[in-house]
C-alpha cells in the first residue's frame, strides 16, 4: 500500500516538472499576487513551502517531497497557462496526496499570480 501511494507521488511530481504543450500562452497573469499569498498561507502550507516566513513548516514530510512555491516557480518551462490547467483539472478524488480544492476562478488567479511572482528575476517571464 506505501509503495502504491509512492508510485502516485511520484507520477504527480513527474506531471509538476513537465509542463507540456502549455508553454505558449501569452494570456497576462490576471490576479492579484498578495490575495493569492494569502490564500496560500491558508490552503497549501500543510504540504508546501509557500513563503519562507510561513508560520509553520508543512505537515506532509513523504517522498516526492512536495515542490516549494518559489521552486514551482523557476522552472524554465512553466507559464501561468500550465499552472491554470493543472490546478484546474485535479482529480476530484485525488489518487495523491494533492487534492483538488474547490478554487473560485478568482483564487486560481490569484494563486497563478503569487506563484508567477516569485520568479527569479534571472529566469524567463512567463505568462
Amino acid at each position: 500500500m506505501k509503495s502504491g501511494r509512492l508510485s502516485v507521488l511520484a507520477v504527480i511530481a513527474l506531471s509538476i516538472a513537465w509542463p507540456g504543450d502549455l508553454n505558449s500562452e501569452t494570456r497576462p497573469v490576471a490576479g492579484k499576487a498578495e490575495a493569492g499569498r494569502s490564500f496560500a498561507l491558508l490552503a497549501c502550507t500543510g504540504c508546501h513551502v509557500v513563503s519562507a516566513d510561513q508560520p509553520f513548516k508543512p505537515i506532509y514530510s513523504g517522498l516526492p517531497h512536495p515542490p516549494d512555491f518559489k521552486e514551482i516557480a523557476n522552472r524554465s518551462d512553466l507559464t501561468a497557462a500550465w499552472l491554470r490547467h493543472h490546478l484546474e483539472t485535479l482529480p476530484a478524488v485525488p489518487k495523491s496526496g494533492m487534492p483538488n480544492l474547490p478554487l473560485s476562478s478568482q483564487q486560481l488567479e490569484d494563486i497563478v499570480a503569487f506563484i508567477i511572482s516569485l520568479r527569479d528575476k534571472s529566469v524567463a517571464p512567463a505568462q
